[in-house]
This record gives structure tokens, sequence and C-alpha cells, in this order.
């Protein structure tokens, strides 16, 4: 690398995602100097994923917490990382911005904010939980790039454990239960039919979070998890289990555009609509087996409705998300030429989805939910 490209990185790496766009997602011309700068800063962010969920993983994070300044040698004694790898792993984090460096004394401190975001806020969590997937995902690389270069879609079935539970663990942190009730204390006659001992499907369910959820807030329910991924949902089954739930919420294997039974107050895709390789298909399908009073319920991932509004550091995480997975497992679904969402769909295009499907009652949920877009569907 040159001398100015070494000074670039600084730069670059500090506001890339600004200086990547104009207004309207406009390329900006860059030199190629200042495209290596933000390289080095995003390699530098990609490792820092590791580096944070490290920081768990090893108390380091907790042992900074209300602290003061703390030299890495006191950080070292209390936590029982040789000293040399407390040094570097404190100042990786004071180069990212979350510990505050001090030259006299060289001593590091975790700043109150820093420390209710990532330790009292959802910070941590996100990013143990990508930790996982990332991992996950770099182990299987080799497999997914010959499926993405040969035009094939990637299943959920093809990922690992490790994978699928820190996918759950996303779930977690992205749909708290906080949220999830906060959304069914909004749905009108679902609710009310749900709370008088309805019955409701969730449409790929995973390890069964989102649906635990449900029968806790709705203890007269019966609650039905279903998703084509059988790993799922023998994991999904121990956990209701656990929770003492297994006589109320029962797991099965089915795919979206198949759902057994009928006469549902409430089918609900929680984060899981762009992962289908024919989302009208299952749209008709919850359609079908609905009651007449009956809803369904879409959380999806916030987005624009153009491209060029979606441009943006969130923009960017979520369409990395749709490359790597939801849209590998939705083009292995599809059969006769229908278009996977995306994870970045928008709520133009999934009220067009539900209007395909025959829904012609599409409500937005006024929920505080930052990272998501929440529609209530009725026939």
């Amino acid at each position: 690398m040159t001398v100015a490209a070494t000074d670039a990185a600084t730069d670059a790496a500090t506001d890339a995602a600004t200086d990547a766009t104009t207004d309207a997602g406009a390329q900006v011309d860059r030199t190629p100097d200042a495209v290596i700068g933000q390289l080095v800063g995003e390699l530098g962010g990609a490792l820092g994923v590791l580096l944070s969920a490290l920081g768990t993983r090893s108390g380091l994070w907790s042992a900074l917490s209300g602290a003061g300044r703390v030299t890495p040698a006191q950080l070292a004694a209390r936590t029982g990382v040789a000293e040399p790898l407390a040094r570097e792993w404190c100042r990786a984090q004071a180069a990212a911005g979350y510990l505050t460096y001090q030259p006299d004394g060289e001593t590091f401190t975790l700043p109150d904010g820093v420390a209710g975001a990532l330790l009292h806020g959802p910070g941590l969590g996100l990013v143990g939980a990508c930790a996982e997937m990332l991992c996950s995902l770099g182990a299987g690389f080799d497999e997914f790039v010959a499926a993405f270069g040969a035009g094939e879609g990637f299943g959920w079935h093809r990922h690992d454990a490790l994978f699928w539970h820190g996918s759950d663990a996303l779930t977690k942190v992205a749909l708290p239960s906080e949220l999830i009730d906060a959304v069914l204390d909004d749905l009108g006659p679902a609710t009310a039919a749900l709370a008088a001992g309805g019955s409701v499907v969730d449409v790929g369910s995973g390890y069964g979070t989102p649906t635990i959820a449900l029968a806790r807030h709705f203890p007269a329910a019966r609650v039905f998890g279903v998703d084509y991924n059988d790993a799922s949902v023998a994991f999904a089954r121990s956990a209701a289990e656990e929770a003492g739930l297994l006589g109320r919420v029962r797991f099965e294997v089915a795919s979206a555009t198949d759902l057994p039974g009928s006469g549902y107050a409430l089918v609900t895709f929680f984060d899981s609509l762009h992962d289908l390789g024919d989302p009208v298909g299952a749209l008709v399908r919850a359609r079908e087996v609905l009651e007449p009073e009956g809803a369904v319920l879409l959380v999806e991932p916030l987005a624009a409705d153009r491209v060029e509004d979606n441009l943006t550091p969130p923009g960017r995480m979520f369409y990395a998300v749709s490359t790597l997975i939801c849209t590998p497992n939705a083009v292995s679904q599809v059969t006769d030429g229908q278009e996977p969402l995306g994870t970045q769909a928008g709520e133009a295009l999934l009220r067009a989805t539900a209007a395909a499907a025959g829904f012609t009652r599409v409500r937005r949920v006024a929920v505080e939910a930052p990272l998501n877009l929440v529609l209530e569907l009725r026939p």
C-alpha cells in the first residue's frame, strides 16, 4: 500500500459510509487510495465483531464496567487474560472508539454511554449472535461459494447447529418478548379470539422463540409452529418442553405453502416471509387457513421502498445478510419462477405481495420497533 493509502485508511474508515454515496445513492468519484482506505477500515470492523465477542466470553467487558481508568495489567489480573493480550484488545477497542485511552498512565476507560449500549443494551447480544453465525458461515464458505457460483440456492438445512443457534440468539435480540407482546395486543379481533382460546400457527418457527412468546402471551390459545427444517423443529420441541409448554405448544415439519389445519385466528411470519421461495403462495395458503375474522401478522426487517434509500449502513448490513443467508434459502425453494422478496423488501412490495395473495386490508401496526416493519393482513 502507498503512503497515501495508509494515510487515507484512517480518514476513510471513519466516514466511509458517508463518502461512498451522495443523495439518492449516486456514487462518488473516488480515488483508488480512498477505496483501499475504506477496505482497511472495513477489515478492522469485521475483525472487530470477533474481538467484541471475545471480550464478552473472556470477561473483559464486564471487568471494565464501572471500573474507571484501568491498565492492561489490572484488567489481566481481574480476568485471567494474559497482559499482552489484554493490552492489544484494549488498544483495538480504543481505535474502534469503544474505549477511551489516557496516555498518561496508559489506562483505558469504558464510557458510560458505550457501557449502556453494549452491556446494558442489545449491543453485545447482537455481536455475540452475529459472531456465531459468521464463524459458521466461514467454516462452510467453500460449499456456499460453489452453490452461489453455480446459480443454486443454499437452504437453511445446509447450515450447522452453530449457525442456527446464532440465528436464534439474533432473533431474541431483534424480536424481544416485549415487542412481540406490544404487537399482539394491537391485532383487534385476532387478539380477542386468541385470548378466548383460539389457535395460531407460526410459519418458519425456527428454534421456536417467537412461537413460545405467543404461547406465553395467550395462555388459553393453542399454538402451532411449523418449519421445513427438521433439526429446527426438534430443537423447538425441546425448548417448549423446557418452558413447560409442550402440552399446549406443538411443532411440526411443514412447508409454508402446505400449512396443515384450518380455522386459525392468527397466522404469523416472524422475520420469515422474505426467506421463502414462494412468498405469494405462502400468503395464499395463510389466507386459506384463517377463520373469517382472522389475521396474518408479518414482521419484516425495516426498509425503505427504493433501493437508493437503503444505501445506508443498516441497509448495507441487511443487503449482506440477504445475499449470504436469506435469499439463498429462498432461491433453494423456488420451483416455478417465483421471485424471492429479499431481506430489504420495503412496505410497498410487502403490500403488493399481500394483495397478490388476495388480502384486501393491510395495516401497519404502530409499535416502537427500530429494526422491524410490522403489518397486519386481513382478507
